[in-house]
């Protein structure tokens, strides 16, 4: 299991612990609606008026590779602080070597809970409010107060801070302070006079405009990043909160208080005793959170396992009525209209639909059945059987008369012939599979991995046209 975002903050006051659990039921029925839920997205809460645990835990499967996105939310009541603790992280569903590089920046909902979480708990770092905006510093005194608050002692957080005059765009936003919120404090140096009073508090050129500069805390050495955008830098500090999350280990819910056993001479537990029983209970804690991540993951494949068992026999009845009725889809137009509305994985454009309908084909079940094997590898490819840079190997090995591409003279002759809009952009759908007199041709959105069927019809314009 791989954490790849992680934040945390704490506070004194818990009395904030309600409006915190509120916040999160918030987000919860906002992203995982509780009438959408289904058993591939298990969601499990533990919450009572008499715990001191709050937690919330989803897992998601994950459409890029195989492995399963888990968000969890902890709320601890201790005896001194109300203790918040957000975590993402990648779990294998199968057996697979993940890379280490793998870090989230966090999704608008996600961020958005967070910032309320923040304004919820209003803590100081040092001299300063945690907090999801940029501080500017326009002249010579916010220089001189942003490099003392830099130089804090108590300070425990990053701060990130970027020179913007002569820039046409900054490279900081308010959206890398708001995704950064809780992590690092964010800074905009944006006149020469408050640069220069910056620099002279250290007595260095610590800012400038050729760098964004992070001002580690507890005297780390500052570090300057050179890159055209905030990605590698906003990736690198979700990183180091990673890095400083401490290890949740969660007793149980409290159920019925035991009076503790006494020594012989009635002083108490005995010493021996209580510090193996600790041991013992650490180690079935450990034991039970893993038995629980184990048999999660296990209810949500079991979960896919059943869909596609639930998918085959759709299929096994569709192919079981063309034997018996030898009329059944045997227009390609009922056959297309027929998988548009039963095969969930691949969508179908609107262009689609009208060139099946004007094509008069009627091979329709030899194209029907095509469209339930391409349905099926989307469905894998979706699920992350596979990577998505070897789908078109995938196709050429399950689907017969199968082309990854058009000629040269196709795209660029006749290219209008191929290109569909799709969410706003013109793409050319070059894959396409032969079925007798009909071609299926699709486009692979490998943003998010769609398959979509962009034309069903007879052949269209190439090298062999005259």
């Amino acid at each position: 299991m791989i954490t790849t975002y992680g934040f945390s903050i704490a506070t004194p006051n818990k009395d904030l612990r309600q409006p915190t659990i509120d916040a999160v039921f918030r987000w919860l029925n906002d992203v995982h609606p509780h009438d959408k839920r289904t058993n591939t997205t298990p969601v499990s809460v533990r919450h009572s008026a008499n715990d001191a645990i709050f937690r919330v835990d989803v897992l998601e499967q994950d459409t890029k590779q195989a492995a399963a996105r888990g968000t969890t939310i902890t709320l601890i009541t201790s005896k001194n602080e109300l203790y918040f603790d957000l975590r993402r992280t990648l779990r294998p569903t199968k057996p697979a070597l993940l890379p280490r590089r793998t870090i989230d920046r966090p999704e608008l909902r996600l961020t958005q809970l967070v910032i309320e979480i923040v304004n919820i708990f209003k803590v100081r770092d040092a001299s300063e409010f945690v907090k999801a905006e940029i501080t500017l510093a326009k002249d010579e005194l916010d220089g001189q107060r942003l490099a003392a608050f830099a130089d804090a002692p108590g300070r425990r957080l990053p701060i990130v801070i970027e020179t913007t005059v002569g820039k046409p765009h900054p490279l900081t936003s308010l959206t890398t302070a708001q995704q950064l919120a809780g992590i690092a404090h964010v800074a905009q140096v944006s006149s020469h006079v408050a640069e220069e009073a910056f620099n002279n508090f250290y007595g260095a050129r610590k800012v400038s405009s050729s760098w964004i500069t992070v001002m580690w805390p507890r005297g780390a050495e500052a570090e300057n990043f050179h890159q055209q955008d905030d990605d590698e830098l906003v990736k690198q500090l979700i990183a180091a909160s990673v890095g400083s999350l401490v290890t949740l280990i969660l007793a149980p819910p409290k159920k019925i208080k035991t009076k503790p056993s006494q020594s012989p001479d009635g002083s108490g537990t005995e010493p021996a005793a209580t510090g193996e029983l600790g041991r013992v209970n650490q180690e079935l804690l450990e034991e039970n959170a893993g038995l629980l991540e184990n048999a999660t993951l296990t209810a949500m494949l079991a979960a896919q396992k059943t869909e596609e068992r639930d998918r085959a026999y759709d299929q096994l009845a569709t192919f079981l009525l063309m034997d018996e009725d030898k009329s059944y889809l045997d227009k390609v137009s009922d056959a297309v209209a027929y998988a548009n509305k039963n095969l969930a994985n691949i969508a179908f454009h609107a262009r689609a639909i009208e060139s099946a309908n004007s094509s008069q084909l009627m091979n329709g079940r030899r194209v029907y059945s095509n469209l339930v094997e391409l349905n099926n590898l989307a469905a894998r490819l979706q699920r992350g059987d596979f990577a998505p840079n070897v789908f078109n190997i995938y196709c050429n090995q399950q689907l017969s008369n199968f082309a990854a591409s058009v000629s040269g003279e196709a795209e660029n002759r006749y290219a209008q012939d191929y290109e569909i809009d799709w969410k706003g952009k013109n793409v050319m759908a070059k894959p396409h599979i032969r079925c007798g007199d009909a071609r299926i041709h699709f486009y692979h959105d490998t943003d998010t991995n769609e398959i979509v069927i962009a034309y069903i019809g007879r052949h269209l314009r190439d090298k062999t046209t005259n």
